[in-house]
């Protein structure tokens, strides 16, 4: 089977050099899936990704010298932020006061982690200038929806066969590792890829395969209720609020929030509720307590360690010179990486969120705003599933660190993506209705868009015939 698994992987990377954008799509396949985890005995000694990333690469700088990659897609607010965030954590891993320190609190390793943060930065702004056109996008979100209802059924199956003790985590390959190994994290992937298996429905007219496909979101809240975690039942809240708060039909919006708490009190278990009473009374549970005492110790560090933090993936290392208690990670993103890799980098990470979720909530707006079917325009459908999916995993950021966790760049990528197509598709449609010179065509739609900013501005008016 081994040998099966690289044939297709060569021939995978074969169709990468020639197609870029299909590289990008069967990365984050393997990257969010995991099937290296799953069926780990089967790519034993592989490293997917990184067959498949590799000639990706060759595949794009070829694109690149035939003047065939239009690089001001990525020329807005978003990907300068997220290319200041990758600068942060590079001068952290070289400069931080911490990253030679070991010890028994040494959580994870920076060379490693510097190795991921790498790899999944490429990996987003490569994906960002290969996705410009929406028949290659479509696919690539396809994977959110691909991989989580896999992941649901994978969930569900432990659970249905006696597996799942306690709490549940995603799967794991032979030495425990993977990037699901944490529970919390495991509960954002059925977080984020709800929202995508909502809105994908609506591209099947047919209501068998529409209701069909919507039938995984219930198995999904009991994935997230399997995993105990307060964070990913938090998000999940977030989610389905803001699909009844955007769906078209009032009605089927409404209908999802009392599914989901008939669903909660009926199928989450003792261990998830008495996790979840917590939320409200946070020092009256151990692990919310500490959570309470790891953002005392991140503070300090930030003021001690303002420009470089204390180092990559060094806050437990640092916390014993900050704080007396037990050493543990921030569980808050922006603090993790504000007392890891400067304060500038915690700024960078914020803003990139802000703005992609105003520049989302904005270019729903204006789709709505058309007077069309919505429904059926699938940049529409994939603006909405990007704002729900993201804002989930915003607000469970307060709670987890989440600073190198491939579903947020993956969501950057997504966010860019779509916000430059929507603004293309404005601007051909005013330049085929004649209200725009078209000449430069696709200004504004070529710079990017800017979280607020309307895709049309700057673009040069044609006066009105007489």
């Amino acid at each position: 089977m081994s040998v099966v698994i690289i044939m297709m992987l060569v021939a995978c990377a074969c169709v990468s050099i020639a197609r870029p954008w299909v590289g990008i799509v069967i990365a984050y396949l393997f990257a969010v899936l995991t099937p290296q985890t799953i069926w780990w005995w089967h790519f034993s000694g592989l490293r997917p990704v990184y067959w498949i990333l590799l000639p990706t690469l060759i595949g794009f700088v070829a694109l690149m010298f035939k003047g065939k990659i239009d690089f001001s897609i990525v020329r807005n607010r978003r990907c300068f932020f997220l290319l200041l965030l990758w600068m942060c954590f590079t001068l952290s891993y070289y400069f931080g006061p911490y990253v030679d320190t070991g010890g028994p609190f040494r959580f994870t390793d920076p060379a490693w982690a510097m190795e991921t943060i790498h790899k999944m930065f490429l990996l987003s702004f490569i994906g960002t200038l290969c996705m410009d056109d929406k028949k290659k996008l479509v696919p690539l979100a396809g994977v959110v929806v691909a991989a989580g209802i896999y992941l649901i059924y994978w969930a569900n199956l432990q659970y249905l066969t006696g597996q799942a003790w306690g709490r549940l985590a995603g799967p794991v390959d032979q030495y425990r590792a993977g990037i699901y190994a944490d529970e919390n994290n495991f509960a954002m992937v059925f977080v984020v890829a709800q929202p995508f298996i909502w809105y994908a429905g609506y591209l099947f007219r047919n209501k068998i395969f529409r209701w069909g496909i919507w039938l995984a979101i219930p198995f999904g809240w009991h994935a997230v209720f399997l995993t105990a975690s307060r964070g990913g039942l938090i998000g999940l809240a977030v989610v389905t609020l803001l699909v009844a708060i955007r769906a078209k039909s009032k009605m089927l919006g409404l209908m999802i929030i009392p599914a989901l708490l008939a669903a909660y009190v009926w199928q989450a278990g003792d261990l998830m509720k008495s996790r979840a009473g917590t939320i409200q009374t946070p020092t009256t549970e151990a692990s919310a307590n500490q959570r309470l005492e790891a953002w005392s110790a991140a503070r300090a560090m930030i003021l001690d360690n303002p420009l470089t933090g204390v180092g990559l993936t060094s806050f437990g290392p640092a916390f014993p010179s900050y704080s007396d208690f037990h050493p543990r990670e921030a569980h808050n993103t922006f603090l993790q990486i504000s007392a890891e890799s400067g304060l500038l980098a915690g700024i960078s990470y914020l803003v990139v969120v802000l703005a992609s979720l105003v520049g989302l909530w904005r270019n729903g707006n204006r789709f709505r705003k058309r007077g069309e079917l919505i429904t059926e325009n699938s940049l529409y459908l994939l603006n909405e599933a990007i704002l729900v999916a993201f804002s989930g995993l915003a607000v469970c950021s307060l709670f987890l660190s989440h600073q190198i966790f491939e579903m947020y760049y993956f969501l950057c990528l997504l966010v860019n993506s779509v916000l430059y197509l929507s603004a293309k598709e404005d601007a051909e449609r005013q330049a085929a209705s004649g209200t725009i010179n078209k000449d430069p065509p696709l200004q504004r739609a070529r710079a990017g868009v800017l979280a607020g900013d309307s895709p049309t501005r700057g673009l040069r008016r044609r006066p009105a015939a007489k």
